[in-house]
């Protein structure tokens, strides 16, 4: 049956909820790499259109590339002397750098040591070189088991940090700490580490910004170098907007966006070469203008593959190291963040969508239903796009799709099992009534086939066989049933037809209503019209049967209107279409004696100007107008009484 608007939101509510709830729950324990890995993809995909090509790479950040040229220059890399290290430090503090970060960890040179420390010297006397730490993993295989202290003479107080004890707990921690001679650690203005954390698919999307390390807190070697740069004196941790507050002498907070691990998601700003790269053979001779350098940050990598520092970046698969650094330093120093939804807020991102969904699909047809589904889907992929270029807001869409797959299906299925099989029922059971048309109508108002009824004029039809009891004695049951099967059908496809509705079969009498259980302003019309045609195919049958050697039926047919209750009428489990039709005379007898003119209900095709006056003629006893219509013989033969009240009495066939 119909259900109010207000039930219907409820239920597609309802079932919008469930199969969100049901997808984050996926999302979250079984399928979690799964989706993890696919909102990667969609998300990289969406990072590499939103990201406009830079027409001059970017200079405020310069990375000294040792590089192709540099090697073929200078020698292989491993056995550079140190002294052109030693020279380059020179180079860039006398050039007026601000900062100077070595991505490379530097082991004691024991055939040159008076190179290590004139390096060293060098680089203690600058007092802008960040140097580069690394942490690797326990192996007690190879006697390296877990450290449980610093190494020993690393005066790693200069280098780590306190942070809030709820970040704290929950940082990344490692097992060892790299290298273990750390007198070029100890020279340097400050340090941090270099490790890189790719994804599970490989793609380095995020950097963690501390790791634990025993009791410590060590920062990344990008994120050391912008603290310097930013003269941050402390944090704060705001753990309901997944925000880590720097705390700065001379600039605003800046306020940045990481996950309960401390990990920052990194905003590339191009691919490969987006930041300026010089080789470092150029800068070690002085080839590049030192004003060029004045103020500017300097990284010191490589892109050699040799080096076994490039990685896997949403936006390509070989990218250096060095440029990862860039990037991140980059993004803190202009506050360009990339923003994630906390779990909290995902979760309720998906029961929105869930809700909206369900909402939205339970209303229309299968058809458009499957409209409404691929618009939401286009929608949500816009929805990503457009947050990530405008507000730099990785949005989650793998887990909405799914969701509004889900629910389409879920919708669609409790659609299936409950109202669309209603409606297979309805359809079944009076496709054997009335026609396809008018099934169709019911379809849509079901609420008609409710227990009960309704009092509104129709019009009947009956018909039957004249001298149907002769003809079934002379007839095999077989060729009785065959007969009256191919009469019977074409009857009833006509009052089809003309959407009357099949009442009933009564042996070889037809009884059909026209006006129920849909409205027909033209009802009588329709009967007349489906009588007369009737009439007709039954002429055609008559010549086919006579060639075939069978009884030519003949048929009556009778046409009423007038009141009858229509309606579902029988027990809460057993029901059918009846109705009761009142005396004609109750529908004759309108106004104070006066007679309603007859001849709308009577009216059809080439009878309806004969017709009409025969029965009005018949109604005002006025006998002579009545000769010679068929049907008034026995109203001439035996005349009413003066207080006739209009009713005929047959007493023949």
């Amino acid at each position: 049956m119909k259900q109010s608007p207000l039930k219907k939101i409820l239920k597609g509510a309802l079932v919008g909820l469930v199969s969100g709830f049901f997808i984050w729950v996926l999302s979250e324990t079984l399928l979690h790499q799964l989706f993890f890995r696919m909102e990667a993809q969609t998300y990289d995909w969406r990072l590499k259109r939103v990201l406009e090509p830079r027409k001059n790479p970017i200079d405020d950040i310069v990375i000294i590339d040792v590089d192709e040229r540099s090697v073929k220059k200078l020698g292989s890399y491993h056995q550079w002397p140190r002294t052109y290290w030693e020279t380059m430090i020179k180079n860039l503090k006398q050039a007026g750098v601000s900062i100077v970060g070595t991505d490379f960890i530097f082991d004691p040179d024991r055939r040159h040591p008076d190179e290590d420390k004139a390096f060293q010297q060098a680089i203690r006397e600058s007092g802008i070189v960040c140097s580069a730490l690394y942490f690797v993993e326990a192996d007690t295989e190879n006697f390296q088991p877990a450290m449980t202290s610093e190494p020993e003479g690393l005066d790693y107080r200069r280098f780590i940090y306190q942070v809030p004890e709820p970040l704290f707990q929950n940082l990344i921690r490692q097992d060892r700490l790299e290298p273990a001679d750390p007198s070029f650690l100890n020279a340097s203005y400050t340090a941090g580490f270099v490790n890189l954390f790719p994804d599970p698919d490989g793609v380095l999307r995020r950097i963690p910004l501390f790791l634990r390390f025993n009791q410590n807190v060590y920062p990344a070697f990008a994120f050391q170098i912008a603290l310097k740069l930013l003269n941050a004196r402390g944090f704060d941790y705001n753990r309901s907007h997944s925000r880590l507050v720097l705390k700065t002498d001379n600039k605003p907070p800046v306020e940045i966006p990481i996950d309960k691990y401390g990990q920052m998601l990194i905003n590339y700003e191009g691919g490969f070469k987006t930041f300026r790269y010089i080789s470092f053979y150029d800068v070690l001779m002085n080839f590049a203008p030192p004003e060029f350098f004045n103020g500017k940050v300097v990284l010191i990598g490589s892109s050699l593959t040799g080096l076994f520092d490039l990685r896997a970046i949403p936006l390509q698969g070989i990218f250096p190291g060095v440029e990862v650094n860039a990037n991140v330093v980059y993004q803190i120093l202009n506050n360009k963040f990339i923003f994630r939804l906390s779990d909290l807020s995902n979760f309720l991102f998906i029961m929105l969508i869930g809700l909206i969904s369900g909402i939205l699909l339970m209303y229309p047809k299968p058809l458009a239903s499957i409209i409404f589904t691929i618009i939401l889907l286009i929608l949500a992929s816009i929805a990503g796009m457009w947050f990530l270029e405008s507000y730099r807001y990785w949005l989650p869409v793998t887990a909405p799709i799914f969701t509004i797959l889900i629910t389409f299906a879920s919708t669609y299925i409790y659609r299936y099992i409950f109202e669309e099989r209603d409606k297979r029922r309805i359809r079944k059971t009076f496709s054997h009534y009335v026609s396809s048309s008018v099934v169709d109508v019911v379809l849509k108002n079901p609420e008609k086939l409710k227990l009960g009824g309704e009092k509104k004029v129709c019009t009947a039809l009956f018909s039957d066989v004249a001298g149907f009891t002769t003809i079934s004695e002379k007839l095999e049951p077989e060729a009785l049933v065959a007969l009256l099967n191919e009469y019977l059908t074409d009857m009833t496809d006509i009052v089809f037809e003309y959407n009357g509705m099949l009442d009933k079969y009564e042996g070889d009498a037809i009884m059909a209503v026209f006006g129920a259980p849909i409205e027909l302003p033209d009802h009588a019309e329709l009967a007349c019209l489906s009588g007369l045609k009737m009439q007709k195919r039954l002429a055609e049958l008559r010549e086919k049967w006579k060639k075939e050697g069978k009884p030519e039926l003949r048929a009556r047919i009778g046409i009423n209107s007038g009141e009858m209750v229509v309606g579902n009428m029988g027990s809460h489990t057993q029901q059918t279409l009846r109705h009761r039709y009142y005396d004609w005379r109750e529908h004759l007898r309108t106004g104070e004696g006066q007679i309603p003119d007859p001849t709308a209900g009577y009216a059809a095709g080439e009878r309806k100007e004969k017709t009409g006056e025969g029965v009005r003629a018949y109604c005002h006893q006025r006998r002579n107008d009545v000769a010679g219509i068929q049907g008034c013989q026995e109203f001439m033969n035996n005349p009413p009484s003066d207080d006739w009240d209009g009713v005929f009495v047959m007493k023949t066939k």
